[in-house]
């Protein structure tokens, strides 16, 4: 067991938080089972990345308290159209019809209201990362969704979380069940306070996805935390027959961001995309970790990442595609790129496959580089100034990322935060 500085966190914490919501028993005992897992694993699953993991078992936390409190709401959100709005522990608005019986609601009410749907799922999936235990033990809020058998939710659903405290640690989970042939879109969104000189806080949730069978998920996220916030983001998926996920993700901010993706093909069929895209300024560290599992037949998974970073930023891609040996026809690709913009800039890239199936088909493709001269030097040739040909380098590499999300709103809120984000660089840069 690994000692670290999260040995604070004790079960009085979690029998508040269960008592706090009025939760049955097997609740509460799922919460302390899972807190004692936090506190016998280790940071990494892998004994091959530990290495990597100095930045988050150095980390300061003795400061940031876990009991539950509440604080002054933000309202900058509010009256907007937006399905859910979370402001620090709490989700204070819920805007959406139910139609078709869908479930939209929040994770509390869930267990209230579907007990054994919940009991049922939360147990599918026993062996978690470190930090998927711990926000199963301390979660206080989260979202529920259950799409019915033939259900085409047409409209994306949108959920903003704020974080406006200051040395809290919030936690969230996600259960999200799609049943066979149906459809959601949903688009989230995290910021947290921009007030200067504020404490170190955390925010971490676990997000467990099951889509049965010829169903269509699609779930785009993007997070511009201030540099006061520790991340911790779990994803687990699990896709049934001629069903496909695709999962986008934008690591815009924050202080430290430790992202979990985690998913297993299981149906023949089935298909993933699992997309990061970093931008990293200032003292940022990104630590993601990536893992597709094929057990299906002519199933297909592809993860791609990119990293913009410039100051002193930091980003680590710890990718496993794992092709199991009754996976016929499997096609499977392992991508990860980033441009360093200054000479302090870091990224390490580390895909792995893993291949038990010689009918298959498996790709895997690995740069770090500093942004290239030459055509830096076209672009100015052509009456570029620096600043506007590094921002129409970044751009284009970025492009094969976003282009791939295919609602055109998001798209473009995410490429507005990415202009806010090189601002930012660029000013960095020429320091």
């Amino acid at each position: 067991m690994q000692k670290n500085s999260f040995d604070q966190i004790s079960t009085d914490i979690v029998k508040s938080i269960s008592k706090n919501n009025n939760e049955p028993t097997w609740m509460l005992d799922y919460r302390l089972d899972s807190l004692k897992k936090f506190h016998e694993s280790s940071f990494e699953q892998s004994n091959l990345f530990n290495k990597y993991n100095e930045f988050l078992t150095n980390l300061n936390i003795d400061n940031i308290n876990f009991e539950i409190s509440k604080q002054e709401e933000e309202t900058e959100h509010r009256g907007r159209h937006i399905n859910f709005l979370q402001i620090n522990n709490e989700m204070v608005e819920r805007n959406i019809d139910d139609e078709n019986n869908a479930v939209f609601i929040d994770i509390n009410e869930a267990i209230r209201e579907y007990p054994d749907l919940v009991k049922s799922y939360i147990k599918k999936n026993p062996i978690r990362d470190k930090f998927e235990y711990l926000s199963d033990a301390l979660f206080q809020t989260g979202l529920f969704i259950h799409i019915p058998k033939d259900t085409e939710i047409l409209e994306t659903i949108r959920y903003i979380n704020r974080q406006e405290n200051s040395n809290r640690a919030i936690f969230n989970k996600n259960l999200i069940i799609l049943n066979d042939n149906s459809v959601c879109n949903l688009f989230i969104e995290h910021y947290s306070s921009a007030k200067p000189d504020v404490d170190d806080s955390i925010f971490g949730y676990s997000k467990d996805i099951f889509v049965s069978d010829n169903s269509r998920l699609a779930i785009t996220e993007m997070e511009l935390f201030n540099n006061n916030m520790i991340a911790f983001m779990n994803k687990r998926s699990e896709i049934g027959k001629q069903s496909s996920v695709k999962l986008a993700v934008g690591y815009l901010g924050g202080k430290v961001s430790r992202s979990r993706s985690y998913s297993n093909l299981s149906g023949d069929g089935s298909e993933i995309q699992d997309l990061h895209l970093v931008v990293g300024t200032k003292e940022e560290k990104h630590d993601l970790v990536t893992s597709v599992k094929h057990s299906g037949r002519n199933t297909k998974g592809s993860v791609d990442v990119k990293g913009v970073l410039t100051g002193k930023s930091y980003m680590t891609l710890k990718g496993m595609n794992k092709i199991e040996n009754q996976a016929f026809e499997a096609d499977t690709f392992l991508g990860g790129h980033a441009i360093l913009l200054g000479k302090h800039a870091r990224a390490n890239i580390i895909p792995g496959l893993e291949i038990d199936n010689r009918n298959v088909q498996a790709k895997h493709s690995a740069a770090v580089a500093p942004i290239d001269e030459d055509l830096l030097f076209y672009l100015q040739s052509r009456a570029l100034d620096k600043n506007t040909a590094v921002k129409i380098i970044v751009t284009g590499f970025l492009e094969s990322i976003l282009k791939r999300i295919e609602v055109e709103t998001i798209r473009e809120q995410i490429e507005e935060m990415v202009e806010f984000k090189f601002k930012e660089m660029v000013v960095v840069q020429n320091k």
